[in-house]
C-alpha cells in the first residue's frame, strides 16, 4: 500500500519531468505509453531505490533506459521499413512520420538527435530540462567533470549544426 501511494506521488511531482525527457530524447511528441512504463518499472523495481539520489534523478535514469530500448527496436523498425518500401517503391509518408508545427523546433529536434549519444544526453539534460551537474552525474553514471566537459563540446557541436539564419539569435545568447 505504501509503495502505490509512493509511486502515484511521484507519477504527480514528476510526470511532466519524465514526458519532456522523453519528447527531446527521442524526438517525438508520442510518448505516453513510455512514460506509464517508467512508472511502472519504477513501482516494480521501487525495493531497489535506496534513497541515496533524488526520485526524479532514479526516474529519468529509467525514463532514459527505456528511450534507448525503445530507439533500438525502432531503428530495427525503421530497416525493416525502408527494406519494404525500397521494394515497392512507395513515396508516400509512412504511418509513423510526423511533422512539428514549428520549423525551428523541427529543425532543433533533428540537430539534438543527430548528436552522438553522449552529447544528446547532457544536452537534453543539463541544457533544456536544467538539471544540475550533479543530478545529470547521477542519472548518467558520470563523473560531474566529465558533464561539465561533454556538455560544453556538445554545445559547440550543436552550434555547428545550427548554422542557419534563423538560429543566429538563439547562437548568439549560447556565446553570451
Amino acid at each position: 500500500m505504501k509503495n502505490h501511494k509512493q509511486i502515484q506521488r511521484w507519477f504527480n511531482e514528476y510526470h511532466n519531468d519524465i514526458y519532456n525527457f522523453l519528447i527531446y530524447y527521442l524526438g517525438t511528441k508520442d510518448i505516453e505509453d513510455l512514460v506509464q512504463e517508467v512508472f511502472i518499472k519504477g513501482f516494480k523495481f521501487m525495493y531497489q531505490f535506496e534513497e541515496r539520489s533524488d526520485p526524479k534523478t532514479w526516474l529519468i535514469s529509467i525514463a532514459r533506459n527505456i528511450a534507448i530500448d525503445h530507439m533500438r527496436k525502432r531503428k530495427r523498425h525503421y530497416v525493416l521499413v525502408s527494406q519494404l518500401r525500397s521494394i515497392f517503391s512507395e513515396k508516400s509518408k509512412l504511418p509513423h512520420d510526423w511533422v512539428l508545427e514549428d520549423e525551428r523546433k523541427q529543425e532543433l529536434y533533428k540537430a539534438i538527435n543527430d548528436l552522438k549519444t553522449s552529447y544528446r544526453d547532457v544536452v537534453i539534460l543539463r541544457g533544456i530540462l536544467d538539471f544540475t551537474p550533479e543530478e545529470t552525474s547521477q542519472i548518467l553514471k558520470w563523473k560531474v567533470d566529465k558533464v561539465n566537459l561533454t556538455y560544453h563540446r556538445s554545445i559547440q557541436s550543436l552550434k555547428k549544426k545550427l548554422t542557419s539564419e534563423m538560429w543566429s539569435d538563439y547562437i548568439e545568447t549560447i556565446n553570451q
